[in-house]
């Protein structure tokens, strides 16, 4: 059970109709000035990302960073051959060839990194190994193998280039805060670890790789759950009901919603109070809630839910 499969499963719709689309707030565009190139749309969202927080970490060495979901996926691949000899992904069977191909991608991924923070190139070599160390977030988050070893298309390093060279100065300027990649605490274990993309000062930030600059559905019921998160966990913020059980975060209170628009250079903004002061806020975390307690599936969800008692 994860935030996404919250949102697929229906609360999208619910989202919408008790907070609508600030669309008055929104102007949308099909004219994107670093377009795709190859049809690899979802791979360069993901090594996109990566990139993106690279460069913040590189600019910003004080940035709050938590580990990546490829070593999330290396670590569920080591436990599963060390259990079973092998991990059955959906569509191969991962054996110790392609374990140790995963781990010397990430290897070569951290010392690619390394250099560029420390010298600003950004290069060939490094995009490559971001692309391939990006595939392996489908171990984790779909349980897919995209073979790592594959070459990279010469194309997909040049739409990374084209992605890079548009980040905006805001970014790069000087922040209170910059979170990269972080949870919500014990809160985000009730809905699979859930985290956004970027917290920076007050801002949440989550990057779209889109062809099309637009505010659907999707995209809006998930900032507002991501704020229904962050509100819950500045609520909670040290759990230790039974003295052997107790997350700490370190969140700031959430001032706005932000949407990076990566293929336009854009960074779409909305104040959270648009939210938090809809006659309709608090009936919508009480349903999200009670989404969450629904898809609570595996034994670990339904201890988070117990442990955190946000469920009447």
């Amino acid at each position: 059970m994860s935030l996404t499969s919250i949102m697929k499963s229906g609360f999208s719709r619910v989202v919408t109709a008790y907070i609508p689309i600030p669309k008055d707030k929104f102007k949308s565009s099909k004219d994107c000035v670093a377009c795709p190139i190859t049809k690899n749309y979802a791979l360069i969202g993901t090594a996109f990302d990566y990139l993106f927080r690279s460069e913040l970490k590189r600019i910003h060495t004080i940035s709050i960073e938590k580990s990546f979901v490829a070593e999330s996926s290396i670590a569920l691949v080591k436990q599963r051959i060390k259990a079973e000899g092998f991990f059955q992904a959906k569509n191969k069977k991962i054996g110790e060839a392609e374990f140790s191909a995963m781990r010397s991608i990430a290897k070569k991924y951290k010392r690619e990194r390394t250099s560029f923070i420390k010298s600003g190139v950004l290069t060939d070599n490094f995009i490559d190994a971001t692309v391939r160390f990006a595939r392996m977030d489908a171990v984790f988050r779909a349980g897919i193998y995209d073979d790592i070893e594959n070459d990279v298309d010469p194309s997909d390093i040049e739409d990374m280039k084209a992605l890079y060279n548009l980040i905006p100065e805001w970014f790069k300027n000087s922040h209170s805060r910059i979170m990269l990649d972080p949870t919500f605490g014990g809160t985000s274990l009730m809905v699979g670890g859930a985290d956004v993309d970027l917290i920076i000062d007050n801002i949440i930030i989550d990057i779209k790789t889109t062809k099309e600059m637009k505010l659907n559905e999707y995209f809006w019921s998930q900032i507002v759950g991501y704020l229904i998160l962050a509100d819950k966990a500045l609520e909670i913020q040290l759990i230790d009901r039974d003295k052997s059980f107790s997350i700490e975060i370190d969140l700031p209170i959430i001032e706005s919603l932000g949407l990076y628009f990566s293929r336009y250079g854009y960074l779409w903004k909305v104040e959270a109070d648009y939210v938090r002061k809809n006659p309709n806020y608090e009936a919508l975390k009480k349903k999200f809630w009670q989404f969450a307690k629904v898809y609570a599936k595996t034994p670990e969800d339904q201890l988070y839910h117990s442990l955190f008692g946000i469920i009447e």
